[in-house]
């Protein structure tokens, strides 16, 4: 693990960025961590997003209250009702 602070992360982004492929740094500023940068490969990638997706997380939540208000309902149903009421 490295450590780099604000200063060198403006000054270096690119080292930094390659550092990070090997091992993870961790950003400081007035000597406390800020951030970290680590590396994160395609596949991770698309996970963060589903996982960060407020959206996603909302249709999940909806789709789940419905499955344990009427036990369920066909895939094809629910996504028509989605399309529905998009527009």
């Amino acid at each position: 693990m490295k450590f780099a602070n604000v200063r060198e992360l403006k000054n270096k982004t690119s080292e930094i960025l390659r550092n990070a492929e090997k091992e993870t740094v961790i950003i400081t500023s007035k000597g406390k961590p800020r951030a970290i940068v680590t590396a994160i490969s395609e596949e991770d990638f698309e996970d963060y997003l589903l996982e960060k997706s407020t959206g996603l997380q909302d249709m999940l939540a909806e789709a789940m209250a419905e499955y344990k208000s009427t036990g369920g309902v066909p895939l094809e149903d629910y996504l028509l009702k989605r399309k529905k009421k998009r527009g």
